[in-house]
């Protein structure tokens, strides 16, 4: 019962906030559902995408497509060195992204199908056939069709990259500009997460009931893969649509804020952030965690471990250990923290990874459910991560923007693709073992021309020779693949013990950095305020402040203020765990809890009068002073700096006692450094040192906002009306709009450029300027304070009359629910009448749609007829 009662809670609360989203909270259900429903097509496409993707562990390539792990580790690098700059590339465009469709939603769609796209032409493409094409000659001392094939891989990689890597960036990163809560986006990514697994969760079901039922083979055969792609494509792409359409970005920053963000300053602020290098050292270093990856599929597909059915349902029962992860990771995150959570999981991942060793030493009917066994605890653990990733990093996005003043979101990944080239040595080990253990091509063929191994039955109810023989015939490669010497146990096993073993030094690599993580829930709370209080500084010094943000901001200053200075609270545990009745203790540790939460919120609002504060501490007044220098001289002075006598500057900030002061100090002389650089860059060539127009950048933003709105306007016009000609005409006048808004993109990315290029060699005086007008502005609280009071009468009559007419709403829609439920019931309660006087012989007149479509119709007989003879009267 108490299970039914919170059902039905829950779905009136779906109802309420269906549309608006609940207080403290910024998504509505609806855009929860749409991000996560449509994640299951997000994940098809990122399942495909991940399968043809070189690298070290890919089942695809290197088993199916046969190319040899020492190969594809050497293509795995050409594409990771030509995928740099592309995402330095990828990164310039999201950062400098300013639409009101966002920075990552335009992209859900527009690259998620090229990169499918690209994934079904490398299972298609004809690769037997290239032969043809290159001759049966040599390359490299390898065949010249191999070569070919390893060529057509690789651009097809270099194509794959750009895209698929836009498209994921885009789904993964969206969660960190849907809301600025901490706890709201771990709970959305848990929601999210536990639905898009259904996914991959059906793939990994699909694929080898596919080879067991249609083509009667195991998963390494190409046709499975060739049926599955195109079906996994067209569902994916339209979820994808279901994400753009729902979902909606929201970003603290100040309404007047224009995003020009430059890659290489982007690029030299995101190296400062100390959070960013942790994770990506954690990554970097614990690349040996993924080496046990395929070992369920290597013992199903070369070991006979199982038969296709039977590997279809040890898939999905795998899968499943990622969803108890995924629903408890908000619970033990809003308990004990992302960082304890995330080390103590990975710590369990090491001893379920080793557990697997006793099980490796031969193949029988067990080995397999034993395997899963150990990989279900492991997937249990790890599926943690897959809350937690996702909000460490929009954590960390948060508190760049907190140190750098402009929300940095694509140039993360540009530096971790640039740091990608230290795994690229390491992540030369797992195919090193790989092929000194026996895969490689000698023992393949030696393998594969063993008369006892080839006579192996499987699982798919085949020996070796017959499943290898179909492959074949598919246009797959058999002796060459070095792959198919795991078809030999003596190969496989131990191979598949040393796999272990590396992932179980990976697993403990990986978890290292973290215990230096201390970017908790208390800081990043304190950051969003102090995001909010210098937000609606800036858009009241600018003149656009609304009442909410106003209202916000206000009220935390002043709780903060109050706050601050409350004396904390005494916390033990013991004050709860001593007590032996069970009601006094559940009251006991109540309160316990809530003293924390208090203490916490002293310390938060510490942080933000700190803020507040700032500017009258020695670090600030130096700061200050030295900024009002630059300022006083204008861009005239930034013409007059000497490197030389910077560089002079620079030594002398390096000798300064006081740390704060050295750091800022140094900073300033770096700043007037790149401007110097950056004059000779861009004002070499006698053009004039001028600010651009800020202000024309506005009103193209505001004329470009106003076409996509007419754009909108007419294509929902469109989808109501069935009028030809206005179809047309309409259709016409998009075209034009569209091509209006072509031209006038091109010229607003001139300017922007313009401006970019001024702000570089102008930024010792723009961020003179920019700490000046935050001084000055953070002592206009006494004005704010004045207007305070009127602004929250206001806003909170907006709010009423908002909650009224969603009452309003909800009441219409209750009472239309009502009319449809007394329809039904008078016309359930009309055909048991019916049938109750058709047993007594009655006869009870009851009406149909034909019924009354007839009577209609009579009476409209009637009508015409009696007009008829009026009108006979009147022309006699």
């Amino acid at each position: 019962m108490n299970l039914v009662h919170q059902a039905k809670g829950l779905f009136s609360k779906v109802k309420t906030y269906w549309n608006t989203p609940m207080h403290g909270r910024y998504m509505t259900f609806k855009e929860i559902l749409g991000y996560s429903g449509g994640g299951i097509g997000a994940y098809m496409i990122i399942t495909l995408g991940t399968a043809c993707l070189l690298g070290a562990n890919n089942f695809l390539i290197q088993n199916i497509l046969s190319v040899t792990p020492e190969d594809m580790y050497i293509l795995h690098v050409i594409a990771v060195i030509v995928n740099i700059p592309l995402t330095g590339i990828r990164a310039t465009i999201i950062d400098n992204t300013r639409s009101k469709k966002g920075k990552y939603r335009p992209y859900i769609v527009t690259m998620a199908l090229p990169a499918a796209i690209i994934c079904n032409v490398m299972v298609w493409f004809p690769y037997k056939d290239l032969h043809h094409l290159v001759g049966d000659g040599q390359i490299f001392n390898r065949d010249a069709d191999y070569v070919a094939k390893c060529a057509v891989i690789l651009v097809l990689n270099f194509f794959l990259h750009f895209f698929y890597y836009f498209f994921y960036d885009a789904y993964e990163n969206l969660i960190h500009v849907l809301s600025p809560n901490s706890q709201e986006r771990t709970d959305v990514a848990s929601v999210k997460s536990v639905v898009y697994s259904f996914a991959p969760t059906v793939v990994n079901f699909i694929s080898p009931f596919i080879a067991q039922n249609i083509f009667h083979t195991t998963s390494n055969d190409i046709r499975v893969y060739r049926l599955l792609y195109p079906i996994l494509t067209i569902l994916g792409i339209l979820l994808c649509i279901v994400v753009y359409k729902n979902t909606e970005e929201k970003i603290v920053q100040a309404r007047t804020h224009v995003v020009k963000v430059k890659f290489l300053d982007a690029l030299k602020e995101v190296a400062k952030n100390k959070y960013f290098w942790i994770i990506s050292l954690a990554g970097w270093i614990g690349f040996l965690e993924s080496a046990y990856s395929n070992i369920m599929s290597w013992l199903y597909n070369y070991g006979g471990a199982c038969d296709g059915n039977a590997f279809a349902i040890i898939q999905t029962v795998y899968g499943n250990a990622s969803l108890w992860g995924m629903l408890l990771a908000p619970i033990c995150v809003k308990k004990w923290g992302k960082k304890s959570v995330l080390v103590v999981t990975n710590l369990f991942n090491i001893v379920f990874i080793l557990m697997m060793l006793p099980f490796l030493n031969g193949i029988n009917g067990l080995t397999i459910y034993l395997i899963l066994a150990c990989l279900y605890l492991n997937a249990f653990m790890g599926s943690f991560m897959r809350i937690l990733n996702p909000a460490i990093q929009a954590d960390i996005r948060d508190y760049q923007q907190y140190v750098s003043g402009e929300r940095i979101d694509g140039m993360f990944a540009a530096v971790t693709a640039i740091g990608t080239v230290i795994t690229l040595v390491t992540g030369f080990v797992i195919p090193k073992i790989q092929a000194i253990k026996g895969m490689n091509i000698a023992t393949a063929k030696e393998v594969t021309s063993n008369p006892e191994i080839l006579n192996r039955m499987l699982g798919s109810g085949k020996t070796v020779a017959q499943v290898l023989q179909e492959q074949a015939e598919a246009g797959q490669e058999v002796y060459e693949n070095a792959s198919n010497a795991l078809y030999d146990p003596n190969v496989l096993l131990p191979l598949l013990k040393v796999l272990v073993i590396v992932a179980a030094v990976g697993a403990l690599m990986n978890v290292i950095p973290y215990f230096w993580y201390d970017f908790n829930e208390k800081k990043q709370k304190s950051v969003i305020r102090v995001l909010k209080i210098r937000s609606m500084f800036e858009d009241y010094g600018n003149g656009v402040l609304n009442d909410g943000d106003l209202v916000d901001a206000v009220g935390i200053i002043n709780t903060s203020r109050e706050t601050a200075v409350a004396a904390p609270k005494t916390v033990n545990k013991s004050s709860y765990k001593s007590i032996k009745d069970k009601a006094e203790r559940k009251l006991a540790k109540k309160a316990y809890n809530e003293d924390l939460i208090y203490n916490e919120e002293i310390e938060v609002a510490k942080f933000v009068c700190e803020e507040l504060d700032k500017f009258s501490t020695e670090e600030y007044r130096f700061i200050v002073e030295e900024n009002r220098k630059i300022y006083n001289a204008g861009l005239s002075g930034i013409l007059d700096l000497d490197l030389n006598s910077i560089k002079a500057e620079r030594k002398e900030a390096k000798s300064i006692s006081d740390k704060a002061i050295r750091k800022a100090a140094v900073e300033i002389a770096n700043r007037k450094i790149s401007a110097i650089k950056a004059l000779k860059k861009y004002y070499a060539n006698g053009k004039e040192f001028v600010q651009p127009d800020y202000a024309e950048l506005e009103r193209r933003y505001a004329a470009q906002d106003k076409i996509e709105a007419d754009i909108k306007k007419i294509n929902d016009y469109l989808k109501a009306t069935k009028n030809k000609e206005k179809i047309k005409k309409s259709k016409a006048q998009v075209e034009k709009l569209r091509a209006e808004l072509k031209l006038m993109s091109v010229e607003t990315k001139a300017l922007r450029d313009e401006i970019t290029n001024f702000e570089s060699a102008a930024k010792p005086y723009i961020m003179a300027k920019k700490i000046l007008t935050q001084s000055e502005n953070y002592q206009k609280l006494g004005e704010i304070s004045a207007i305070y009071d009127d602004a929250k009468i206001r806003h909170e009559r907006a709010l009423a009359k908002a909650a009224a007419e969603a009452e309003r709403k909800a009441a219409a829609e209750k009472a239309y629910e009502e009319k449809l439920k007394a329809e039904k019931a008078a016309k359930k309660a009309a055909k048991k009448a019916a049938k109750e006087a058709a047993k007594k012989g009655e006869k009870i007149k009851t009406f149909d749609k034909k019924e009354k479509k007839t009577n209609k119709a009579k009476s409209r007989a009637k009508q015409i007829k009696k007009a008829k003879q009026n009108a006979r009267k009147s022309n006699k």
